[in-house]
């Protein structure tokens, strides 16, 4: 099937960063993939934004704002309803694209249509200067529900600025989980991944910035987010126990400067699941 004319729906969230949303901006407008329809969704923002984007007067820009912040899963939901493409790939306001991300994605799934739900790319992370992946990491697919036993997340994860996906497979794996606000991209992947096959692209197609909101916030609201996450994927969870240890073992170690306590719990659950990993052990000392 040839998808060289397919339209793709871009999904940019912003909140409050006119700044760093033009230059998420900007590398959509320069894809060497023309036919795009860049919904801008502007979680109710109180600066600059809306100047921002009706100052690059290009046709294929739609700006939809919410009257009230609702956060990020909300904000992508919005363009979702709103897209109109064949494919849809979401661009955090705070990262940005190379060139050919959209054409070498697109041309993925001209070969794999009908075997892949979710194309992702390799990225390069400003901040520590490295790619998320290795070089060496072979292009294919990394994960398939028909055939691999493990949790869909355990080799790897990747962020939404690296994905693309048909519109058909959104539309039946259903909205982000607007509960969810620190881990709710992990959600989404995890339950395309229950359905279709996940294409990796070892290419580096996407630069990924931390923004100070990622560094800074609340543990306690991601440890809370991260309950959420195991109570809504428990059943496929407990079926990793591999994956499922490690979860636990960085809930603990999230908590191991602010409440030993609690951190103490996640670890044993951790070990638990894998009793003769020593690694978990020497951090349930570090508790006590």
């Amino acid at each position: 099937m040839d998808h060289s004319k397919d339209l793709v729906t871009v999904v940019i969230p912003t909140f409050n960063r006119s700044e760093l949303l033009r230059r998420a901006v900007e590398s959509c407008i320069k894809q060497n993939y023309r036919e795009l329809e860049i919904i801008i969704v502007d979680d109710a923002s109180c600066d600059n934004t809306q100047e921002v984007v009706n100052s690059f007067g290009d046709p294929r820009i739609r700006y939809i704002r919410h009257e009230r912040n609702s956060g990020l899963s909300a904000a992508r939901n919005t363009g979702i309803r709103n897209a109109n493409g064949e494919f849809i790939a979401f661009l955090d306001d705070d990262d940005e694209w190379l060139p050919s991300k959209i054409e070498s994605q697109i041309k993925i799934f001209k070969q794999e249509y009908e075997k892949i739900g979710l194309v992702f790319t390799n990225a390069y992370e400003e901040e520590t200067k490295k790619n998320f992946f290795p070089d060496n990491m072979p292009s294919g697919i990394y994960y398939d529900p028909h055939n691999d036993k493990f949790f869909p997340l355990r080799k790897v994860f990747c962020v939404p600025s690296t994905w693309l996906l048909p519109a058909k497979v959104i539309k039946d794996v259903g909205d982000f989980d607007v509960n969810i606000s620190v881990c709710q991209d992990m959600d989404y992947l995890a339950r395309v991944g229950y359905k279709y096959p996940l294409y990796f692209l070892n290419e580096i197609l996407a630069k990924y910035h931390y923004s100070a909101e990622q560094i800074h916030r609340n543990i306690f609201n991601a440890i809370r987010d991260k309950e959420v996450f195991i109570r809504k994927h428990h059943e496929f969870l407990k079926k990793d126990k591999i994956y499922f240890s490690r979860y636990y073992r960085i809930m603990g170690k999230m908590l191991l400067s602010s409440d030993k306590k609690k951190a103490r719990q996640y670890l044993f659950k951790a070990l638990l699941l894998r009793p003769l990993d020593t690694s978990i052990i020497s951090k349930i000392i570090k508790t006590f």
